[in-house]
Parts: C-alpha cells; sequence; structure tokens
C-alpha cells in the first residue's frame, strides 16, 4: 500500500472513530431531555466504553491521527480554490482543536489529575449559563464536520441515494436533541439544586494555564501551515514550470507539485470531481495524450478504480497524477453544467455504481403482424395495455422498469435489496406478467384472431447501473439504466425463448442465486455470443410453482 492511500484510510478510519464517539456522546446528551439521572445511567455505560484502557487508546489515537493528517494535507494543497464544502469542512476542522482543548482539559484531564468527578452534575455547573455559546458551538462544529465528510464519503456508494432521507434526519435531529437535554438538565439543576462550583483552586490553577498554552501552541502550529503554504506558493514562482495542454490547445505553464486535478481548479478549467480527489469515483478520469511514461504507475488505490471501469492504459485519475514533465490531456468527463447537476452529486447513479443485479427483457411475440391488420388507434390500445401490464407487475414485484423498447420491456432487480432478493423478485415478476397477459387475452379475447403471447429472457450478475440522458434545464439526468455483459445475455435469453418455443429462459445463475428449482424446467446448455463458455439455462412456461431450496420463504404461487 503506498503512503498516499495509507493515509487517506487512516483518516477516514480516525475520522470515523471520532464521529462514533460523538455520536454516543451526544445521545447521552439527549437523555437530559427526561431527567439527569438519567444522563448519569447513560454515561456509566458511555465511560465504560470510551474511558476503558482500549477505548482511551483509540480515542486519542484517532484524534492525534486524524488532526495531524488534516494539516499535513492542509500545508501539501497547491490551491485553495476549493468547493464551498470544502471550505466548510476546511474550516470547521481547523477550528474545532482549538475549542475542543477547554473541554477536554476540564473533563478527562482533571480527572486524571485529580481525580475529578466529571460527572454530568459537576459539567453542568460549569457550562450554565456562561458557557452555553461555547458549548453549543462546539457540538455544532463538531456534528457539522463529520456530517460533510460522512455525507461525501457515503455518496458515491450505491446503496446511500436509499437511507440519504434517513441519514439527514438522524443528522438534523441529533444535535438538536443532545442540545435540547443538555440545556434542560442544566436549567433544573440550577433552578431545584444550584450546587456550588466544583472545581478547587488548585485544579483551575492547574488547568488554565495549560488550556492557553495547548490552544497558542494549536495556533502557532496553524501559523506554521499558513507559512508553508505561502512558502510553496512562492517556491512554485521560481520553480521550472512544466507545460500541460488541455483540449482546445489551451496551454499552461505550471510549476511541478500540484495534482492535475488542482492545476486545473487553479486555472479556473472545469474539471468533473464527485468525491474531492479522494479516488473514491472516476470522474476526473483522463485521457493522457503525450508525456504518459512521465507519470509514475498509479497507486493501488488508483489502480482498483481505473480497473473497476475498464480504463485503457493512457487513462488516470487527475486527482492522483502530480505532472513533473510535460503533458496533453484530455479530462473524459464533461464538467459543463457542473453547477446545475450539482444537486445530483448524492445520486450515486448520477455517476455511475457497478453492482450484481438481475436482468429481466419482456417482449411481445408476432406484433408486426398483429399491427399489419389492425387501425393504427387499435395498435396504441393494445400496445399500451399490455405494457401498462407489464410495467405494473414488474414493479408491484420490487423491480425497476428500465425502459420501453417497442412492444418490448427492459427491467432491473436487487438495485436496493440485494442479489438474492433481485433474482427472487424478478422470478415473482415473471409469473405476474404471464398472469397478466392471461387476464388480458381474457380481456381483449374479442379483438384478439390469436392471444397474445410472450418471450421472456432472464439473467443476473454484476452490471453497471448509471443515469444515462443529457441534463437537462432543471438539472435532471436521465432514467436509472444498466450497462454490461449481463444486460446483452438477458436480451439474448430473450431471443432464445423464439427457439425452444417457451415463454421464459432463465440462466442457471438466477436460480443459483434465488435458491428455487423447478420440476417443469427444461435444462440445456446454450452457446452466447461473445462468450467463450457455454451458458446453463432453463426454459419454462410460468406461472409454474418454484421450489425453495433454501428454506427461507415460501415457495412463489403457481
Amino acid at each position: 500500500m503506498d503512503g498516499a492511500t495509507l493515509r487517506q484510510r487512516l483518516r477516514l478510519a480516525s475520522g470515523l472513530v471520532l464521529l462514533t464517539f460523538a455520536f454516543t456522546h451526544f445521545l447521552n446528551h439527549a437523555l437530559g431531555i427526561w431527567s439527569l439521572e438519567a444522563m448519569e445511567a447513560g454515561r456509566i455505560a458511555f465511560l465504560a466504553v470510551w474511558r476503558s484502557p482500549p477505548g482511551e487508546a483509540l480515542l486519542l489515537a484517532a484524534l492525534i491521527v486524524h488532526v495531524t493528517l488534516a494539516l499535513w494535507k492542509t500545508a501539501r494543497r497547491r490551491t485553495l480554490r476549493l468547493s464551498a464544502w470544502q471550505w466548510a469542512q476546511l474550516l470547521l476542522g481547523l477550528c474545532i482543536p482549538f475549542l475542543l482543548i477547554p473541554h477536554a482539559l476540564g473533563t478527562g484531564g482533571l480527572a486524571a489529575r485529580f481525580g475529578y468527578e466529571d460527572s454530568y452534575r459537576n459539567v453542568l455547573t460549569i457550562l450554565w449559563p456562561g458557557l452555553v455559546f461555547n458549548q453549543t458551538l462546539l457540538m455544532l462544529l463538531v456534528w457539522s464536520h463529520g456530517m460533510i465528510g460522512l455525507h461525501f464519503w457515503l455518496r458515491v456508494k450505491a446503496g446511500y441515494p436509499r437511507w440519504r432521507l434517513l441519514v439527514f434526519a438522524v443528522a438534523l435531529l441529533v444535535p438538536l436533541l443532545a442540545t435540547w437535554g443538555w440545556t434542560a438538565a442544566a436549567q433544573r439543576l440550577r433552578l431545584t439544586e444550584n450546587p456550588p462550583f466544583p472545581l478547587t483552586r488548585e485544579m483551575t490553577a492547574w488547568s488554565d494555564p495549560l488550556i492557553t498554552a495547548l490552544q497558542r501552541g494549536f495556533l502557532l502550529l496553524l501559523a506554521l501551515v499558513a507559512i508553508v503554504l505561502v512558502a510553496r506558493v512562492v517556491m512554485r514562482r521560481f520553480a521550472r514550470n512544466i507545460e500541460i495542454v488541455y483540449p482546445g490547445d489551451r496551454i499552461l505553464r505550471v510549476a511541478p507539485g500540484p495534482t492535475l486535478l488542482e492545476i486545473s481548479r487553479m486555472n479556473g478549467i472545469p474539471h468533473a470531481d464527485v468525491c474531492g480527489g479522494r479516488a473514491r469515483c472516476s470522474t476526473c478520469r483522463t485521457r493522457i495524450l503525450d508525456g504518459a511514461q512521465t507519470l509514475p504507475e498509479a497507486s493501488a488505490t488508483e489502480a482498483r478504480v481505473l480497473s473497476r471501469i475498464g480504463a485503457d492504459a493512457n487513462v488516470r485519475l487527475a486527482c492522483q497524477i502530480r505532472p513533473q514533465a510535460n503533458l496533453r490531456v484530455q479530462p473524459l468527463v464533461p464538467a459543463r453544467g457542473a453547477a446545475r447537476v450539482a444537486g445530483a452529486a448524492g445520486d450515486a447513479y448520477h455517476w455511475g455504481v457497478e453492482q450484481p443485479a438481475a436482468i429481466l427483457f419482456v417482449d411481445l411475440r408476432n406484433f408486426t403482424g398483429l399491427a399489419e391488420t389492425r387501425l393504427s388507434y387499435d395498435v396504441v390500445f393494445i400496445l399500451n395495455r399490455y405494457l401498462g401490464e407489464t410495467g405494473r407487475a414488474i414493479e408491484a414485484c420490487g423491480g425497476y422498469v428500465d425502459k420501453f423498447i417497442g412492444d418490448g420491456v427492459m427491467a432491473i432487480f436487487g438495485m436496493s435489496d440485494g442479489i438474492q432478493a433481485g433474482c427472487r423478485n424478478a422470478l415473482a415478476a415473471t409469473n405476474a406478467i404471464a398472469e397478466s397477459i392471461a387476464q388480458l387475452n381474457e380481456e381483449l379475447a374479442s379483438q384478439l384472431e390469436a392471444p397474445l403471447r410472450i418471450g421472456m429472457g432472464l439473467h443476473a450478475g454484476q452490471v453497471i447501473l448509471g443515469r444515462i440522458g443529457a441534463v437537462n434545464g432543471n438539472g435532471a439526468s436521465g432514467r436509472i439504466t444498466a450497462l454490461g455483459d449481463v444486460v446483452n445475455t438477458a436480451s439474448r435469453l430473450e431471443g432464445a425463448s423464439k427457439e425452444f418455443g417457451r415463454a421464459l429462459v432463465v440462466s442457471q445463475t438466477v436460480m443459483q442465486t434465488a435458491g428455487y428449482a423447478c420440476d417443469a424446467a427444461e435444462e440445456t446448455e446454450i452457446a452466447i455470443r461473445g462468450r467463450q463458455e457455454p451458458l446453463r439455462v432453463f426454459a419454462l412456461d410460468p406461472p409454474l410453482r418454484l421450489v425453495d431450496t433454501l428454506g427461507k420463504t415460501p415457495s412463489l404461487p403457481a
């Protein structure tokens, strides 16, 4: 693992530890809504974790690592042209240690030095009412910094859009309830008991100078970081320049050091970027037209991302390469309209997600012959009834209608509930579609010379899911669609249903993943164009009873 990857993972891990501490601490505060006694009872469980030797060591290590790496990254920046959320996260992160020092020394520090009991009774007596603003501000800074980091870590995850509103609700309610809890408890304590100030002169004589010294030391550290930033800017003015040539023969002369993404930002060149330069997405990918041989090998993190998208050898992530020689580059993801699609940044499907899914194709047999013998109104009416019934059956079984293709339908299953549930739901949908078509044939019997017949193909595996289509004026992009070999195979299985004379051809992969068996299915192997090995499939006519081999859920109804 290279140094950059290790630092990135350490920042993430330490940040998650600190956020977990803050979350449990805030929940403890919220118990004050009920009573001070509830807060003290919750504190016992809280301290059992975070005041234990392993808990204290983990928390202290996470704090040191996170702050150190944040300062290191800030000092190494080549540009201060950051997005609004990056500025917010940076400034919040730099303010937190300064405000946290008095709180940490006033609780854990005094407890370790003097055996002081930092109970809620004592701490609330100190905070209320003179330090209400300080404590509230500290809580908001800590929570906001953590939530920004959590959001931009999760937003490229496939399942995040489904849970985003819940996460937002938790992010809003936790600090609100925590503030309500500790302030309400502090007010009740002052009105009912009005206990004396719990700190002795010896304690304050030790803590006050130390707090001042540590805060000054942190400010000096920030000043040192600022000096390093300024020094790097000045040194770049005298350093050897290299040329970066962008599309349209736009030439930039810059000093080596910044990443290609930073160079673009420093010079106002739009460059797509979703994850904030952390190599968690591929939106900043760039084709190196000239000078690729001068770049170092891709790090493990960059190589993994490039491998997942099947990138060519001359494609690199702009956030990970630091040009040391002349380059000619071509960003591959257009950044035009970036402001309009900013609202889609939290939608992982906007940028593409690779995940397992089940793909179903449905096609109406001999529709051309049906259309030739009827008036256009009748054709459209029958087609709309068929497509409507098919779409409703798919959605009722948890599927997502990708698109209507003439008289065909493509659907995706398992986008949010996992591949096993997706395969089971897709098989249930084939039964539901068959039943819907049977009912439709009865309803339209007087209008049809022959019953409507359908063919279906079903396959499952790793696909790329993304919103495909131009961004409109409202910043919305197209519907989610699936891409990849699995989609092509499912389409070919639908075509193979004609050859078998059956309504459905489903791959063995789907049946095994779903945990179903069917005695009435015709099992065979077929060659699929583009695949070296034949594919084992089952040909059948739904609706049929499928036997659950896993014993987890009832079998599908006939």
